[in-house]
């Protein structure tokens, strides 16, 4: 695969769609058809902020976004990113496991 083909996949992916809509209560952000909810301004730039700009897309409570802006400034967001890559890659590993137990156990079953 060129490279130039390389960029343009990886611009598609980055891109974000997002929807801002003020609501009688609150305001409503849309990031690629995932809704969130806020009450106020404040609360509006803080989730803006985790689910735009740092792309975490997940629904998180108000103590989750404020922990992560708060690491952000202190510095621990790095090892709270690296710890969760290590979650996810001794889960990755459990998955791949799993499946080769599988493969095996269908394979030994096909043969009997």
């Amino acid at each position: 695969m060129s490279k130039k083909v390389e960029k343009e996949q990886a611009k598609e992916q980055k891109r974000l769609a997002i929807l801002l809509r003020t609501m009688v209560n609150g305001y409503m952000l849309e990031v690629n058809n995932e809704g969130y909810m806020y009450f106020n301004a404040q609360s509006l730039l803080e989730g803006f902020m985790v689910h735009v700009g740092l792309e975490r897309l997940e629904s998180m409570t108000k103590e989750e976004i404020k922990d992560m802006l708060n690491s952000l400034k202190d510095g621990s967001a790095v090892k709270k990113l690296q710890a969760e890559v290590t979650s996810l890659k001794e889960l990755v590993d459990d998955q791949k496991k799993q499946i080769r137990d599988l493969k095996k156990t269908i394979k030994e079953l096909k043969e009997e």
